[in-house]
């Protein structure tokens, strides 16, 4: 009966000490994240050889626990056991029993160094360990660990081949690697000339070759980026190898090596005679050998092909050669339809990048009605990741550009948008869509790399839109605009606080359709209080802040200035902001003519249609309108005088002291 529990003790014990499975490197969705990039190379503590072959990316149930980006040291953080920790219960009671089971302890731990050194590498990897262990110290004093590693480096040396396939081994490495200095990093990655193919593909010598790139030197990244040339197509389609060409793409390639590597999609001929001393794109290949396009074409579609069906959507590399493909397709023909029925499912997956964001826009703008309804359904859930994205809200653009059925593209985007509808109004780049609707393509919203991409979508959509844009614009103007009005009327007090913010309060009220009256309200109710007062304050009257008083002078004019005609072109109807505005700053006018609101003030006196403007002139102080020019040099207050002193008459020294 003992001997069967100890048995029974001693599988449970197995159990709980056996390491977990390999956690297969797992690429993750856009629709579950928000990370923009591909994964980083993570380590796994698995005892489990090594699977080669072309495996499926990122289908593991685990993910890593900890992400290589960065490059992250907690692979090398992880507790090395030097020693079996497996534990034998005491079967009995009493002293006798006690002993037995101690000496049995014993012999096991004695059994199992045994067995360790036994191993080839045994001795090595043990002495090793001991030094990595005191390597690892945070508090490690620098001419110790210099020390430390001279001593590693010369018990690896000659040996390296044959650690770093060994998940312990490896980690030792790294750190040589690490904190080793310039020679050291040669040294090891000199040795291992000739393996970085067949260690990419390693699921423990993957996470060497990335530390070989992070800490090596120019001259070792050199050495390991040309080894995988002539192996990129077979390596992007590996479930290990291909994080390490990801990495090697994004961080660490110069333009001509991430040219080299690229080239390779284009054809076997490629992979073996490449150009290494230009860059040339596609285009500059198709156009020096037409006679090849069907092949390249072909070829490049087919490696596009393999990669998405092993679940690499991700990878920036990928999106690279999804432009260069759509770069030379045309709209209409066989190419372009078989591209758009193979990407168009995961255009969520490829929108974030640089390049990926102008597969999907070039897509926007070649494809069908039919084909637009599948790609918007599918950015749906990140329309609000999208237009936070520095290349995401481009996206977005192209839709609100190209897509005839603004019934589909309000309700698919505006329910989305309306969730964090006041975040993205102050958000550097979710503002753009927002604001697109109401004033178009004016710079003062639509940045220059945006215009440029709208100008490229407009020569594309001329077969595949039917709709005008200005129809489209005023369709979407519509839909737009009742909620937006809504946000001000509720946030205003918070909107106004942030410079975006204020451009989004007027492009909304200048542009949008329907009834203003209760976010003007809103908006002019922010203006109460005394500016003088408040400007030492911990909360500062909201006329001190320069965008406030810019988005005040804009509204109570009604529009926007126009350098070309040298005027405010005036919306219809008009806002009549300047009374509500009014109604509010009366009682401190001077304080504001002769502080930082001083130009909202000359704008009351210009604004066409102001039935108060007598009011304003009797109201103002000219002598402290001209303490503030003087002294203060207020430009607004000099500016004040002049107008009235044009007007001859008005308030004088004796109007209101209010202040």
């Amino acid at each position: 009966m003992g001997a069967s529990k100890r048995k029974q003790e001693k599988t449970q014990s197995a159990t709980t000490h056996k390491k977990p499975r390999v956690s297969e490197p797992k690429i993750e969705s856009k629709t579950s994240k928000k990370s923009v990039l591909p994964p980083r190379v993570v380590e796994s503590d698995s005892d489990e050889p090594d699977e080669g072959g072309e495996e499926e990316i990122g289908n593991s149930d685990e993910d890593s626990e900890e992400e290589f980006g960065g490059i992250e040291d907690a692979d090398e953080d992880e507790e090395m056991n030097t020693g079996d920790k497996e534990k034998s219960k005491n079967p009995g009671n009493g002293a006798s029993g006690s002993s037995k089971s101690k000496e049995s302890h014993t012999e096991q731990k004695r059994l199992a160094a045994e067995r360790k050194l036994a191993k080839p590498y045994g001795e090595i990897i043990t002495r090793s360990k001991r030094i990595w262990e005191q390597l690892r110290r945070t508090k490690l004093a620098p001419e110790e660990r210099k020390k430390l590693i001279a001593e590693l480096g010369q018990l690896i040396k000659g040996r390296v081949n044959g650690l770093v396939f060994r998940h312990d081994a490896s980690r030792i490495v790294q750190s040589a690697l690490k904190y080793g200095d310039k020679t050291t990093k040669t040294n090891i990655t000199t040795e291992l000339k000739g393996s970085y193919v067949s260690l990419a593909q390693s699921s423990y010598g993957k996470y060497l070759v990335v530390k070989i790139l992070h800490y090596g030197t120019p001259e070792n990244r050199k050495m390991v980026v040309q080894e995988f040339y002539g192996h990129v197509r077979k390596l992007t389609k590996h479930r290990e190898a291909a994080l390490v060409i990801e990495d090697v793409f994004r961080e660490y390639a110069t333009p001509q090596q991430k040219s080299a590597l690229l080239q390779e999609f284009y054809g076997v001929e490629f992979a073996i005679f490449k150009d290494l001393k230009h860059k040339p794109s596609l285009k500059e290949l198709l156009e020096k050998s037409p006679e090849k396009r069907t092949v390249i074409m072909k070829s490049l579609f087919d490696q596009i092909h393999g990669v998405i069906k092993k679940g690499a959507t991700i990878f920036t590399i990928l999106h690279k050669a999804m432009l260069e493909y759509t770069l030379n397709t045309r709209a209409g023909t066989t190419e372009t339809t078989e591209f758009m029925e193979l990407v168009k499912e995961h255009v969520a997956d490829i929108a974030f990048t640089k390049d990926g964001s102008q597969v999907v826009i070039r897509c926007m703008a070649l494809g069908t009605a039919k084909d637009r309804k599948v790609m918007i359904k599918a950015l749906k859930p990140e329309a609000i990741s999208l237009a936070r994205s520095e290349y995401g809200y481009l996206v977005l653009l192209s839709i609100l550009e190209t897509v005839d059925d603004t019934v589909l593209v309000v309700k698919s985007l505006l329910p989305e948008f309306q969730k964090r509808l006041q975040e993205l109004a102050c958000d550097k780049y979710g503002r753009t869509p927002l604001l697109y609707p109401f004033s178009e393509r004016h710079p003062r919203v639509v940045p220059r790399p945006a215009l440029a991409v709208l100008e490229e979508i407009e020569k594309l959509r001329e077969s595949t839109s039917k709709k005008d844009p200005a129809t489209r614009q005023s369709e979407l103007r519509t839909h737009f605009s009742q909620p937006f009005l809504q946000c001000i009327a509720e946030h205003a007090e918070e909107l106004i606080r942030d410079s975006f913010g204020c451009q989004f309060i007027t492009e909304v009220l200048l542009g949008s359709t329907g009834d203003k009256s209760p976010a003007l309200q809103a908006l002019a109710s922010t203006a109460a209080g005394n500016p003088k007062t408040a400007d030492d304050g911990d909360d500062p009257h909201v006329v001190n802040t320069a965008a406030v008083g810019r988005m005040y002078k804009t509204l109570v004019t009604g529009g926007h200035y126009s350098s070309k005609e040298n005027k405010v072109i005036s919306i219809t109807p008009p806002l009549n902001f300047h009374s509500l505005l009014w109604e509010q700053i009366r009682p401190h006018v001077n304080a504001w003519a002769a502080g930082a609101g001083s130009f909202v003030v000359v704008a009351l006196l210009e604004a066409e249609g102001f039935p108060a403007r007598q009011e304003v002139v009797k109201a103002l102080n000219r002598k402290k309108l001209r303490k503030a020019a003087e002294e203060a040099g207020n430009k607004g207050a000099n500016v004040m005088l002049g107008i009235l002193e044009e007007g001859g008459g008005g308030g004088g020294a004796k109007g209101s002291e209010a202040s």
